[in-house]
């Protein structure tokens, strides 16, 4: 692995560091539950507690990336983790104070700068542990950006800004290390978590996973099939390609492989699949909530809209497996050794009853936080109905759910806190706008010129970072130009949140693609390059909404329809022309027309999508008509 993109090592604690990491977990975890659902205190108490809290337990369960060898705890991690507690405690103190007290005009107290100072350098240290040196050194130099202004010359340089100025920003206020990436961190991903958490708990892998392989199963290569499946019902749930990668990869990806599946190829389709669950409704992980945020609409518009991109994705990755199945010639599994789909779906209903509660709530208006819980108690209720009572979710089953849904959010805290420093810099220094004018001023007014500068910071940005602070810091920067250009709101955020999925699985660095090249034991670069061909239709996608946003529902529903069935088809179209078959091994001729033609029909006109879909439809008629004279082409190299 790249040196830069080193963190720390995670510990294993016993013994009474051990029990006092769960029982702060399970506190923290009841005390935003209650805060969330019955008493929500003041803003700048409840996320100080929320961050302080999860940063003193960063300290106790990562080491730092030179001791990565040496897990044992160490002095200084202590003093950081105590440090970090008493800050917290500083807060819950002077709470009300922070509350009324008028920015930039009121004095800062001796203790304000002491603490602000190290709750500061706590954040950095934590991002350190746990992010890795691409967000801290990102967040380093816009800390230091507002100082060095004055020395800069031309766009870029500024009056520059006192000390106690920045100070204040990045602590006292809510812009700073307690903002809104830190807020949807506490509320939303917190809460997401504990339902992904007790879903799990309660055996829904194991259903899942029984309910891909009783839906695709039995196709041709249909092993990559049920990996495909799997990864977008695990990934919708848990929203982080990375860790989708790591749980469902180990045990899709040496299955793809012992089916007959070349291993980068397998570590390819897992790849794929899991950064597209990220782009998945319902639960699109900790992006989408923030994308809501910073629009102004409800989490349930951000799920409505993310349907038939997610639709095109997974099909194009589902036609990506079925060529190559194809082409290796393989085989489904024989139906009397699949699980049943009827009998697996009354099983999985305890389970599918919850997740429908979610979306019906959510759709009804209720606030996502509050759908979650109430999903999350139908799924503690729900598993005693099933005779196996390991499934049961009893009170030690609970308090681990709890204890784990802290510890998933811990990452994203840490990553938010110092993605909301740099939100704040850029807040008080002016850069976003200044950033807008670059772009727009590089693009020379055109809009295409314009996008593809947003892809390419915002794939550089999230090629050594999480997705959450990727997108945060590439929509606070490129969003405003892309809007400003003229484009719709909507198609703005969700070009730079696909961009910032995919940049996990973009060579050369792509942490998606490493993951999954450790499981299937292959190269990551041929693992990640073959998971971009599969995945092509979410680079493509993006640039197709901005110039046609009925595909995101913004427009006529007439528009709406007709437009998604060209788009369709035309994914159907790409996709066939980059894996090289249709209904049989494709000519090179026949490649080009079938690229051509969906170019066509991603074309903002419906005469020229006509005229590829008519292309489309006659090079189909023309293979089906000679389908018995290809049967020897199928030796093909995946």
């Amino acid at each position: 692995m790249i040196k830069i993109l080193e963190k720390g090592a995670k510990r294993k604690p016993t013994g009474n560091i051990a029990k006092f990491i769960s029982v702060v977990c399970i506190v923290l975890a009841l005390y935003q539950l209650y805060s969330i659902i019955y008493a929500f205190p003041t803003v700048v108490v409840y996320r100080g507690i929320h961050l302080t809290v999860l940063a003193a337990l960063t300290f106790l369960m990562y080491t730092t990336p030179e001791d990565k060898k040496d897990k044992k705890l160490k002095t200084f991690d202590i003093i950081c983790a105590s440090l970090s507690l008493v800050i917290g405690l500083y807060i819950v103190l002077n709470g009300e104070r922070w509350a009324f007290r008028r920015v930039f005009l009121d004095p800062l107290t001796l203790g304000d700068k002491i603490l602000g100072i190290i709750m500061v350098l706590l954040v950095l240290e934590a991002v350190r542990r746990v992010v890795g040196y691409p967000l801290l050194v990102l967040s380093i130099l816009f800390l230091i950006y507002p100082f060095i202004g004055k020395f800069i010359p031309g766009l870029f340089g500024h009056r520059g800004f006192a000390f106690n100025k920045v100070l204040e920003m990045a602590f006292m206020t809510t812009n700073g290390v307690f903002g809104m990436p830190v807020g949807i961190s506490s509320t939303y991903v917190f809460m997401f978590s504990l339902f992904g958490e007790v879903l799990n708990a309660s055996g829904a892998g194991d259903i899942f996973f029984d309910l891909a392989r009783s839906i695709a199963g039995f196709t041709r290569g249909g092993l990559a099939k049920t990996a495909v499946v799997a990864s977008a019902l695990f990934g919708s749930i848990s929203g982080s390609p990375i860790s989708n990668v790591a749980t469902t990869g180990s045990f899709t990806i040496p299955m793809m492989k012992k089916s007959g599946y070349p291993a980068h190829f397998a570590g390819a389709v897992e790849t794929a699949a899991s950064c597209g669950g990220t782009i998945a409704p319902p639960v699109m992980g900790a992006v989408a909530f923030i994308v809501a945020e910073i629009m102004g609409v409800t989490y349930a518009k951000i799920m409505i809209v993310a349907f038939i991109p997610a639709i095109l994705y997974f099909g194009s990755v589902f036609l990506g497996v079925d060529s190559a199945a194809l082409k290796l010639n393989l085989k489904g599994v024989p139906r009397r050794e699949l699980p049943s789909f009827g009998k697996t779906l009354i099983r999985g209903l305890r389970f599918i009853i919850p997740l429908g509660w979610l979306v019906f709530r959510i759709l009804a208006g209720y606030t996502a936080n509050r759908a979650a819980f109430e999903s999350t108690l139908l799924l503690i209720v729900f598993s005693f109905f099933t005779k196996d009572r390991t499934q049961w979710m009893n009170l030690n089953k609970i308090l681990k759910a709890l204890e784990d849904s802290v510890k998933t959010v811990l990452t994203i805290a840490i990553a938010c806190a110092a993605a909301g420093i740099i939100v704040g810099m850029i807040s008080l220094t002016g850069v976003g706008a200044k950033f807008t004018s670059l772009v727009l001023a590089l693009a020379h007014g055109q809009l295409f010129l314009a996008l593809i500068l947003t892809m390419i910071v915002t794939i550089i940005l999230g090629m050594g970072m999480n997705i959450t602070p990727t997108y945060i810091l590439a929509a606070s920067l490129a969003a405003p130009a892309l809007i400003k250009a003229g484009v719709v709101p909507m198609a703005a955020h969700f070009f730079i949140m696909y961009f910032a999925a995919m940049a996990t699985m973009t060579p050369p660095v792509a942490m998606a693609a490493y993951t999954a090249a450790s499981i299937a034991d292959s190269d990551p670069m041929k693992v990640g390059f073959t998971a971009v061909r599969l995945g092509i239709v979410a680079y493509i996608i993006p640039f197709v909404f901005i110039y046609r946003p009925e595909l995101l529902l913004h427009g006529e529903s007439a528009k709406i329809i007709i437009t998604s069935l060209f788009i369709f088809a035309g994914c159907y179209s790409l996709a066939c022309g980059l894996n090289g078959w249709l209904f049989k091994p494709t000519k090179n001729y026949e490649r080009i027309i079938l690229l051509a033609a969906a170019l066509l029909m991603f074309w903002p006109s419906y005469l020229i999508n006509a005229i590829g879909a008519a292309i489309l439809g006659v090079t189909m008629l023309m293979q089906y008509s000679r389908r018995d004279n290809l049967r020897d082409e199928i030796k093909v190299a995946v």
